[in-house]
């Protein structure tokens, strides 16, 4: 089997032949290294016991460097933009800066802060499943719910309103679909777009 086949969005769309590529990595090559015309060289680990392995050793395994697999032309871009190479959030630091960022917000998701938000999660939930329910007995469950479904929580967290759903959409494809062509647009302006709209609700949350 072709290991490189990993990065194909064909592959991906091939469940069968996924399942299986995979299944023949775990069995005989665990841990490959992948080269592919497309991207940069790299490691995959397909074996469970070994991804918590990783993830114990956060001072070996860092996360401000190549976390994300991105097409060479997209990786170049990214690393050309004024931005730099990434957007930095919480999955692109390391400790100490990653310790310090969580911390601002660690209270907000303990659970005695949780509780009041449950009540209206569970409503997203069962709008979410009754719109299924609706689309009759088939449908695309990526499109019409779990885009949708996560996305309503999040801005429910925020305190985004329910008419800014399109937009919020739209942002969060094109900040995190920038190898995708159908949702590409220049990066900086997807960057200064979502920063724009974050800080306009900033000003009206504050």
């Amino acid at each position: 089997m072709d290991y490189s086949d990993l990065v194909k969005p064909t592959t991906v769309a091939d469940d069968d032949y996924f399942q299986a590529l995979t299944a023949h990595m775990r069995t005989h090559d665990p841990v490959p290294f992948i080269e592919s015309e497309t991207h940069k060289p790299f490691w995959v680990a397909t074996k469970h016991a070994d991804i918590i392995e990783i993830e114990r050793q956060n001072d070996k395994f860092l996360n401000t460097q190549n976390s994300v697999l991105m097409r060479r032309e997209v990786e170049e871009q990214a690393a050309a933009s004024s931005f730099g190479p990434a957007l930095r959030t919480l999955i692109n630091m390391d400790d100490p800066d990653h310790r310090k960022f969580r911390d601002l917000t660690r209270e907000w998701f303990l659970p005695a802060n949780l509780k009041p938000l449950e009540t209206r999660v569970k409503e997203l939930a069962v709008l979410a499943v009754d719109d299924m329910l609706e689309r009759g007995e088939e449908i695309d469950f990526v499109k019409d719910v779990a885009v949708w479904y996560p996305l309503r929580v999040i801005m429910m967290i925020l305190g985004v309103p329910e008419e800014d759903l399109p937009m919020m959409l739209r942002l969060t494809q094109e900040l995190f679909g920038a190898d995708d062509p159908d949702m590409r647009r220049e990066a900086e302006r997807v960057a200064l777009n979502t920063h724009g709209a974050m800080k306009k609700l900033h000003a009206v949350t504050r």
